[in-house]
């Protein structure tokens, strides 16, 4: 790949939505791949760029702006490549005060390539709509995305409360945060935390696996 998220990084800055997304296709990566490897790692360099005033808050934005719509034009072009349904349900959102979602957007986008019934309810849900949506549409997995050090303590909160649902959802948790701290004393014994896309896509193909056995529910 020779540093070609560096490529992208150059186009996203630039705001070339479409050379920025035939990058993605001329590489012929994995879809895995293609969010670790490229696009995590060119919006690290963004934020990098962005934290030592090399770049303005409005190149970030913008960086931002033309990442968020390549990865939904991606998933979207992988739709006939999802496997077969198995009807379990996965719901993901960023805490509340978090507007970081690309990385749950990619995180979706890489369950719902796998079979999953997705559902991605965006950036800054408080805890109270967390839970109604929760108990509404009764997913077996939640994935919670936190990127800020300030909302550890949120964190805290929002798994503690989804643990109390009756029908005991499996509940994940990745973002900056995870690569960043050890969130084991923020999330209990029972949380799954992924400190990158990898391990996400690993579990997830734990998790099919678990579903084929069990007759393909």
């Amino acid at each position: 790949m020779n540093n070609k998220w560096e490529e992208l990084c150059h186009y996203l800055l630039e705001g070339d939505e479409e050379k920025a997304y035939n990058l993605l296709l001329a590489e012929d990566l994995d879809s895995i791949n293609i969010y670790n490897d490229l696009i995590t790692k060119a919006m690290q360099h963004v934020g990098y760029l962005w934290e030592t005033n090399q770049i303005t808050v409005a190149d970030e934005h913008l960086a931002t702006s033309i990442c968020d719509f390549i990865i939904t034009r991606y998933a979207f072009s992988r739709k006939g490549s999802v496997h077969h349904q198995h009807g379990k349900k996965m719901m993901f959102l960023c805490l509340e005060q978090e507007q970081h979602i690309l990385g749950a957007k990619m995180a979706a986008a890489l369950a719902t390539e796998k079979g999953w019934n997705v559902r991605q309810l965006g950036a800054d849900l408080p805890l109270e709509y967390t839970i109604d949506s929760a108990k509404k549409w009764q997913p077996e997995v939640i994935g919670l995305s936190a990127a800020l050090p300030y909302r550890l303590t949120t964190l805290s909160d929002y798994v503690i409360e989804l643990e109390k649902l009756s029908w005991k959802p499996k509940i994940v948790i990745g973002g900056r945060l995870a690569s960043m701290y050890d969130l084991r004393s923020y999330c209990g014994n029972k949380s799954t935390i992924f400190t990158n896309l990898y391990e996400l896509n690993d579990w997830l193909d734990k998790e099919q696996g678990c579903v084929n056995v069990d007759g393909a529910s």
